[in-house]
Parts: C-alpha cells; sequence; structure tokens
C-alpha cells in the first residue's frame, strides 16, 4: 500500500515540476520586453480599455472597497454599477457581437 501511495506522490510531483517548467522557456524580444510597464501591464496584457469603454483601462492602484462590515469582510466597490446589458436565451442574436463562438454556441 505505501509503494502505490509513494508512486502516486511521485507521479503527482513531477506532472507539478513540469507545468511550473513552461513558464521559464517562455521568451519574448526585447521590443516586447520594453513594452512592459508602458503600454502593457507587469503581466503583459494591454493596459488600455476598448474603444467602447466595456473594458476599462488597466490600473495598478484596486478600487477603494470602501469599509469593513462587522464580520470582517470589504464592501462591494462595484455595488452601484447596473449592468448594461443581459443576454438570455430570447436575446442573444443580438449581443452575438458580444459572446465568444463558445458562449454563442452554448444558447
Amino acid at each position: 500500500m505505501n509503494m502505490k501511495i509513494t508512486k502516486n506522490l511521485l507521479q503527482v510531483g513531477v506532472l507539478g515540476l513540469s507545468l511550473l517548467a513552461t513558464g521559464v522557456m517562455a521568451a519574448v524580444s526585447e521590443s516586447e520586453a520594453a513594452k512592459l510597464g508602458t503600454t502593457l501591464t507587469p503581466m503583459g496584457a494591454e493596459k488600455a480599455g476598448n474603444a467602447s469603454n466595456t473594458i476599462p483601462a488597466w490600473s495598478p492602484m484596486p478600487k477603494n472597497a470602501g469599509a469593513v462590515d462587522s464580520k470582517g469582510f470589504l464592501a462591494n466597490p462595484y455595488a452601484s454599477e447596473k449592468p448594461l446589458f443581459t443576454i438570455t436565451a430570447a436575446n442573444f442574436e443580438q449581443y452575438k457581437a458580444n459572446l465568444a463562438p463558445g458562449q454563442y454556441a452554448m444558447f
């Protein structure tokens, strides 16, 4: 029984280490690396939002969450925001441009 557990732990360990190693093999050019902190976030995503502002520009500072309640949870910083639209099975054709192909196929 111990041999089986040891073998399973070894396999999980090898798999975990191989998954971690994929990030080490990633490489970018000097020009792409120079964009970090200017037009790209520290993780490499674009800082700018989109033209319709449905995706806001990235900011390194978190939105102020406000007060902490009696249970120690932060207030919802987005409580005052209202949804721009709701996509349902009845109107999904109208919002096809807002859906990825896989999301569209689920309707």
